[in-house]
């Protein structure tokens, strides 16, 4: 057996009998003394447990103010054990944690203090990687390195939040892909000359994976609703038929109509690339925005544009690109406002949009290490952007 698989069942023991004073972990809930034994069920929450030890609520307070690290007390699932210990004054002594899937933690407690430890039992997984370096583009050249089809769209749909694969990308730039075991990768990683992304799994409590940079956030963003801070009414919703009050025509109107004085600030309501910024016929002065692989949001009849903005510039959520107006065809001044989802007009007062995710901050502690055991792998320094 290999010394890192004997060194992880050695620790997974020693954790065992530290837990519950024997090679066996009891499923009642206590010893009959001072040592009580929970396993967590669907719907626990570890409050309940404290209490059942007979401690206060007041020491409950304390510990969850203690440290952020108490915080993982707050995440527990099916299976998650725990070990309470008082002394023989019925005062509290330790908590041993074993959740189920990340590493356990043991906190001692002394002299009116907590003091936390965090045990790495983990076993340490054998990571593999490809490389894909651009010549042409992302798909010509992941297939020509072997990359599956369902992969090339998993570093699509998160990476095109970034960049924007037909102005960044350069001849030479790379994307390492980490693997662990699993048909999906476990890190996907781009290297430019420029900046460096690197995306690293985590599965939730439902077993679902998504992808979060080191700081355990999701690139992609949240949309923010309405694309102004002040208007004075909504002054034509989006309809399948309406009346056109300029063409005299019953027409669909797929956007919504925000009536504000002129010059008022738009802003950009997600971070995105500006795909089109132009003067139309019907729309006048309009600002198209592409946001990650499938989103698409408009504003049209601008008076005016943000001083300096062109197409290809990337821009942030909530950053000023122009100010309401009444340019093309329109009776007076307001905001026109669309979102189109792969090319398809939605109701943005009532679409459900993107919402970035984090890592639990119970997780974090976990998903750091295993990140870090990733890249020291891999061999890559960060440079995150």
């Amino acid at each position: 057996m290999p010394d890192n698989k004997v060194l992880f069942l050695s620790k997974l023991m020693l954790l065992v009998i530290a837990l519950t004073g024997s090679a066996l972990m009891p499923t009642a809930k206590a010893d009959g003394k001072h040592d009580f034994y929970f396993e967590a069920s669907r719907g626990d929450v570890f409050y309940k447990f404290f209490y059942s030890a007979g401690l206060s609520g007041e020491l409950l307070k304390k510990l969850m103010g203690s440290d952020e690290r108490a915080q993982r007390l707050n995440h527990i699932y099916p299976g998650d054990k725990f070990k309470i210990a008082l002394d023989d004054n019925h005062n509290l002594k330790k908590i041993v944690f074993a959740p189920l899937n990340a590493n356990p933690m043991l906190i001692s407690y002394s002299k009116q203090k907590f003091r936390f430890v965090v045990v790495n039992i983990q076993p340490t997984q054998d990571i593999t990687h490809s490389t894909i370096t651009i010549n042409k583009s992302l798909n010509y050249d992941a297939k020509k390195a072997g990359i599956e089809a369902e992969v090339i769209k998993l570093m699509v749909d998160n990476f095109s939040w970034e960049l924007d694969f037909s102005r960044d990308l350069r001849k030479g730039d790379n994307f390492v892909l980490a693997w662990d075991g699993e048909k999906t990768p476990c890190a996907m990683i781009y290297v430019g000359d420029r900046k460096t992304i690197a995306l690293f799994a985590y599965k939730n409590s439902a077993g679902q994976k998504k992808y979060y940079t080191s700081e355990g956030k999701t690139l992609n963003d949240s949309f923010s609703f309405p694309p102004l801070k002040k208007y004075t009414r909504i002054s034509s919703s989006y309809q399948k038929s309406r009346y056109h009050p300029t063409l005299k025509v019953w027409r669909s109107h797929l956007g919504t109509d925000f009536a504000a004085p002129k010059g008022t600030p738009v802003y950009a309501s997600a971070k995105g690339v500006i795909k089109h910024l132009a003067t139309l016929t019907g729309y006048g002065n309009v600002v198209y925005l592409k946001h990650g692989p499938e989103y698409l949001t408009v504003y049209a009849h601008l008076a005016g544009f943000k001083k300096g903005l062109r197409t290809g510039d990337k821009v942030s959520k909530g950053q000023a690109i122009g100010f309401v107006g009444s340019t093309g065809q329109s009776t007076g001044p307001h905001l026109h406002y669309e979102i189109r989802i792969n090319g398809v007009h939605k109701d943005a007062a009532k679409v459900k949009l993107s919402k970035q995710s984090f890592v639990p901050s119970g997780a974090m502690a976990s998903f750091k290490e295993k990140s870090n055991h990733v890249l020291s792998e891999l061999g890559i320094k960060l440079a995150l952007f």
